[in-house]
């Protein structure tokens, strides 16, 4: 299977390949008094899309349960399947360590066809890690910044330094670059060629765009590695944070120039108030709805510059808006890309106004969203409509079809271990009957292993840490 977002009327490589916390315990002064009005009465129905608080005008369905959801972040392996806590480490640590092949086995070279290895150290330097994807043969920004959270939130430190010391040589553009645009910024593909197996080589095209989805996460693992281990060691965390998260509001746009056709500009898009799909020429004028990850823009808000807190809970609430409006009103579904309106755009390649492979992380998005800050209704009530869609759509350990256009017709493809990950991510902020099904079904899933095992693992775990009450933005 290939999931292949690209840039609109530009010749570049294409972007994608493949088959207990106290919560808010931080919050004080004016923000917490924002993020605790999210999800009142004036979040209310939209386009018929009701909140879940049984205001008037709300829309009630006979497949919600009354019991009050758990105290999140939670455990619902425990809570749901009664599984007990060291069942429950024991799943997950075995999970991660074959990701970053910790006590494996598994070779240090990277192989295509088998294994679950996606982590590998240079030879000549090991203090430099990747993330590889074995299917496209190449390193994405996407998956190196999955690799840094999922390392924060296990406390792998040591994993965490290596893959950011290689995304900083090799992926970061300098923040003195020409390309104003873009600094601070992160190239989202490279390759390495491992041909001599005791020195590998990185290449890295001096202009490669960013994909804004990896300049968010890149941000938010490394604010949350300083809440986790401070930044007084050899890296520190919260200004190398600080930098990227202001860059991402801040910076110049590059204009084109008689030598360069091509008209950059910063990732937050200034007159939309959103991310969007890749900041360069025609691309910059829609957006990807998983892309937003309103939680994200909640912790920039906590922990980034003091003079950009406003500026980051106003683009958190722009992307709650857009996550109802860009949403298909019965399904819930979404698109891979589309306007800043909310609607659907299918790209060059005609297929990303449907359901598919970036689509996938929109419930999960949403879930930790309403787990870690919002609280908002209208992010419950969109992934209770995800989970009722799926709930006649399930087999015993999986998804019976991952593609499908907004309406929910046509489908197509098989199961999907990252998409039915996402689906139990969605049970932290959803009453639906058969929200425990969606959990278990991620706990008896196969890992993905072999030649497409990138981003349906990468996913998955992402998922996997959230379900298990792992995926925290504050450590005792």
């Amino acid at each position: 299977m290939t999931r292949v977002p690209r840039v609109e009327n530009e010749t570049i490589p294409m972007k994608r390949a493949w088959n207990r916390v106290k919560p808010v315990a931080r919050l004080t002064g004016a923000l917490a008094l924002i993020l605790t009005g999210c999800g009142s009465s004036s979040h209310g129905a939209r386009n018929g899309d009701g909140g879940s608080g049984g205001s008037a005008g709300e829309e009630t369905f006979a497949d919600l349960t009354e019991a009050p959801l758990e105290t999140l972040p939670a455990n619902l392996f425990g809570v749901l399947l009664d599984k007990s806590d060291a069942e429950v480490e024991d799943k997950v640590n075995t999970a991660v360590n074959r990701f970053f092949g910790i006590g494996t086995n598994e070779s240090a070279q990277p192989v295509v066809a088998e294994g679950y290895r996606c982590y590998y150290e240079l030879p000549q330097d090991p203090t430099l890690a990747f993330i590889w994807a074995p299917d496209s043969n190449d390193i994405r920004s996407e998956g190196m910044s999955y690799g840094m959270m999922v390392a924060v939130q296990r406390n792998l430190h040591e994993q965490f330094d290596r893959l950011w010391n290689f995304t900083k040589t090799y992926l970061q553009f300098p923040a003195d670059s020409p390309i104003t645009a873009w600094r601070n910024y992160f190239r989202w593909q490279g390759r390495v060629d491992t041909t001599d197996p005791t020195s590998w080589v990185v290449n890295y095209g001096a202009t490669t765009v960013p994909a804004p989805d990896g300049d968010e996460y890149f941000a938010a693992a490394l604010f949350l590695a300083h809440r986790r281990w401070g930044s007084d060691g050899a890296v520190n965390y919260l200004e190398e944070a600080k930098r990227i998260s202001t860059s991402l509001l801040h910076n110049e746009p590059s204009p084109a120039t008689p030598e360069d056709n091509a008209n950059r500009f910063r990732i937050i898009h200034e007159a939309e108030n959103m991310v969007t799909f890749v900041p360069i020429n025609a691309s910059n004028n829609f957006s990807d709805p998983s892309y937003h990850l309103p939680a994200f823009y909640d912790l920039f808000a906590l922990d980034g510059a003091a003079e950009d807190s406003a500026a980051w809970t106003s683009v958190a609430e722009t992307s709650r808006d857009y996550l109802v409006r860009s949403a298909h009103p019965e399904t819930g579904l979404h698109p891979d890309y589309a306007s800043f309106a909310g609607i659907p755009v299918a790209g060059n390649q005609g297929s990303h106004d449907q359901f598919r492979f970036d689509a996938w992380r929109v419930v999960m998005n949403m879930a930790v969203d309403y787990a870690w800050f919002s609280r908002d209704a209208r992010m419950m009530t969109q992934v209770e409509k995800y989970q009722r869609f799926f709930a006649t759509r399930l087999t015993d350990n999986d998804v019976q079809n991952q593609l499908f256009t907004l309406d929910g017709t046509t489908p197509s493809g098989g199961g999907s271990t990252a998409l039915t990950a996402t689906l139990a991510a969605g049970s932290l902020a959803s009453r639906h009957q058969d929200r425990t099904r969606f959990v278990s079904n991620l706990w008896d899933v196969a890992q993905q292993q072999g030649q497409y095992r990138y981003y349906q693992e990468g996913v998955y775990l992402l998922g996997l840490l959230n379900v298990a009450g792992q995926f925290k933005f504050e450590w005792q």
